[in-house]
């Protein structure tokens, strides 16, 4: 979903994230794809979720497979 500004509301690198997510990718595929820490990765999918309003790492993926 666009936000109200016309936007996507995850930044490019959180887009790259959740679609990893999306692939079933766990943490540590997600850090080692992008090469950053797994740490770093787990920061981004809260991220992700607190944009979405969700709770779950299913919806993130049920989110990129809408766009």
């Amino acid at each position: 979903m666009q936000g109200a500004d016309g936007r996507w509301p995850l930044s490019a690198r959180e887009l790259e994230v959740a679609r990893l997510v999306a692939t079933g990718a766990t943490n540590r595929q997600i850090a080692a794809a992008l090469e950053i820490a797994p740490r770093t990765a787990s920061a981004h999918i809260e991220h992700i979720l607190r944009k979405l309003g969700a709770a779950r790492r299913a919806q993130i993926a049920a989110w990129v497979a809408r766009r």
